[in-house]
């Protein structure tokens, strides 16, 4: 089920609210979290309910794996959880990849396995994984099944992260205010309600609407060329699309669970802001670059050893981590680039032994055309990114780069969206983020970074404001339209 559909907005949502608060109030808030759990599966099952054949296998067994670890943490159990997580996703996720990869290298015609991919199964997957290491590690007290469950299945970041710990949601249900979570409060509906409002105008009104200039992407599979304008606009509109529906999709969690009494962590700090590609990468998907820095990063050996050894570290993590986004040579090559990207970065930082903060140096001038470079390259590696191989990617680039015979013909008509393209980035580029609009009800879990005095109270006027925006979004919601990151 999609956030951004009336079976969730009108059905599923004020039905769990009502079942959550009531069934807490009657009779505690055990009762309460087993109502979420189910209503979160229905969520998740609402696509297709062959889903839950993966999602309950994962957690039971992780659960059973995690409390053996947590009784008496042995490195043979933690093997073990790691391969079966590892192994289901890589069934399911890169096993026609990896045959026809074997396939092509070794001339063999092994049949494809046809699987589904189930929704979401990286994120859960990542989730787990962390979940029994830090059991390992003797970080994770012995949760309950229920708990346990409620922290996996809750359906505000099942599909498409943020990539929680168990710690920042379980911590908030457990102890003290346990007695307390499941009242409902009109401060945190209210400020639940602002961020799914916000959320969804940026998805429907905004990313949605950059989609059909995306256009070229889909069709240069099937051979045809864009032109040098038609390239840029899509490159353009595809980053621009990209942001508006993940910051969408990251809003709409924060504000689902602080219905809730619940905070999630940031997960989108207006990384189009960054003036390199080190501090974009803490702005963007911000808890899937903290799990690979834990989990995998400082695992390989962090910043020990020589400083070709942390180089290396970082290209891997990145290759990996383009290759969690999906199977396929175009991720793991975007991947790629952005761990060179990253280590010339860090070279350029060492040669001139810089500090390693975020705050930029040097004029204003200098500080926009590092951003704009920033961001120059940002969308270039997401050709390799958006494209369905590369082949494509290639003619892409060819066209970017006016290295083909089309030109600048069919310009018609895309001035409009050049201006309006224009306009989303400096927006995204001087705009306060909702977080920080917010920062003083303290959204999320964590610090919200303050670099804006801008504040957006809970007052008549910005409730006017939201008013305009959810109209506007749920007229505009004729056709629903999946958020890119489920396919991840």
């Amino acid at each position: 089920m999609l956030f951004n559909s009336y079976a969730f907005l009108c059905g599923l949502l004020p039905l769990a609210l009502v079942a959550f608060f009531t069934l807490g109030r009657l009779a505690g808030g055990r009762l309460a979290v087993g109502v979420v759990i189910v209503a979160s599966l229905a969520f998740y099952s609402y696509w297709d309910w062959r889903n839950l054949g993966v999602l309950i296998p994962s957690l039971l067994v992780n659960f059973a794996i995690g409390r053996s670890l947590s009784l008496r943490p042995r490195k043979p159990m933690l093997i073990v959880g790691l391969v079966f997580n590892l192994a289901l996703l890589g069934l399911f996720k890169y096993g026609d990849f990896s045959l026809r990869t074997l396939n092509l290298v070794g001339g063999l015609t092994v049949p494809l396995l046809h699987l589904a991919l189930p929704l979401g199964i990286s994120f859960f997957t990542f989730e787990q994984i962390a979940y029994i290491v830090d059991a390992y590690r003797n970080q994770a007290p012995r949760y309950g099944l229920v708990e346990y469950c409620f922290f996996v299945t809750f359906f505000p970041h099942l599909i498409a992260g943020p990539i929680i710990q168990h710690n920042e949601l379980l911590c908030q249900s457990e102890g003290k205010q346990l007695l307390t979570l499941w009242k409902p409060r009109a401060d945190n509906l209210a400020l639940g309600l602002a961020f799914l409002i916000v959320g969804l105008f940026k998805k429907v009104v905004v990313a949605d609407h950059c989609a059909p200039f995306v256009a070229p992407y889909d069709q240069i599979g099937s051979g045809v060329v864009p032109s040098f304008v038609q390239a840029w606009t899509a490159t353009v509109g595809y980053s621009l699309q990209l942001y508006f529906d993940f910051s969408g999709y990251s809003d709409m969690a924060i504000g689902l669970a602080r219905m809730m009494n619940l905070r999630l962590p940031q997960n989108f700090n207006s990384p189009y802001k960054a003036h390199n590609p080190i501090e974009f990468w803490r702005r963007w998907h911000m808890t899937l670059s903290r799990f690979l820095r834990v989990y995998l990063y400082i695992p390989l050996g962090g910043n020990r050893g020589s400083a070709t050894r942390r180089y290396l570290n970082i290209f891997v993590t990145m290759a990996l981590g383009g290759l969690w986004h999906g199977a396929g040579w175009g991720f793991v090559l975007w991947g790629a680039i952005n761990g060179i990207y990253l280590v010339v970065n860090n070279l350029f930082r060492a040669t001139r032994r810089a500090p390693a903060g975020n705050e930029p140096e040097g004029p204003r001038w200098l500080i926009e055309l590092c951003c704009g470079w920033t961001f120059f390259l940002i969308m270039i590696s997401r050709v390799f990114f958006r494209t369905s191989d590369l082949h494509a990617s290639v003619a892409m680039l060819k066209s970017l780069f006016l290295l083909n015979d089309v030109g600048y013909r069919h310009v018609s008509g895309l001035a409009p969206a050049l201006v309006g393209f224009a306009l989303l980035y400096a927006f995204c580029r001087l705009a306060p983020n909702v977080q920080q609009l917010f920062a003083d009800l303290e959204p999320v879990f964590g610090r919200v970074e303050q670099t804006s005095r801008l504040r957006a109270p809970l007052s008549m006027a910005t409730g006017v404001v939201l008013a305009a925006m959810a109209l506007s979004s749920l007229l505009l919601l004729t056709s629903v339209s999946q958020f890119l990151y489920f396919q991840f």
